[in-house]
């Protein structure tokens, strides 16, 4: 019996403990002493970091964004250039010294930045290389944008093609 009663305790705490939605913390309060704790906690943390740390941490959440873009199915679209403007932003870059640092013509990064240019595959691997990610998330986002623009514009030319037509 003895047994049985702290069987129930312990699943309590674990209760209590573990949220069972899917989250690694429970939900809190915002307007509650707890909450302004970990707030201040959190401020002080941020507060301690070097700036190296800061900006890696940057650099992570613009390679996540663009991670997360190609997983959605959000209809708009965001061109490969885009995210190289973060990059840049972020490192406080000039478009013109990374230019001429990756040996293209200043012209042709602008116009690869406003999405007129695509990416090619070895400037995917120089991209790769400098921020530290995989050369195909360059091209798979590229990829995902032309397939995009182009079902959305032949969408009716598309529907009339089926395995089961082409069997009869």
């Amino acid at each position: 019996m003895n047994t049985l009663k702290e069987n129930k305790i312990a699943m309590e705490r674990k209760k209590n403990t573990e949220p069972s939605n899917g989250m690694l913390t429970n939900q809190m309060d915002i307007g509650t002493d707890e909450f302004k704790d970990f707030q201040a906690i959190m401020l002080n943390r941020v507060k301690s970091q070097t700036e190296a740390q800061r900006r890696e941490i940057e650099l992570l959440a613009i390679k996540f964004k663009m991670q997360d873009y190609l997983e959605s199915e959000d209809t708009q679209l965001r061109q490969p250039g885009e995210f190289l403007k973060e990059y840049l932003k972020t490192l406080e870059i000039p478009q013109t010294k990374f230019a001429h640092y990756i040996d293209i013509n200043p012209s042709n990064l602008s116009k690869l930045i406003k999405g007129d240019r695509p990416i090619n595959y070895e400037l995917a691997i120089v991209l790769g290389k400098i921020f530290n990610n995989d050369p195909m998330l360059w091209i798979e986002i590229q990829a995902k944008n032309e397939l995009k623009k182009i079902r959305r514009a032949r969408t009716r030319q598309f529907n009339h093609y089926s395995l089961k037509d082409l069997m009869t």
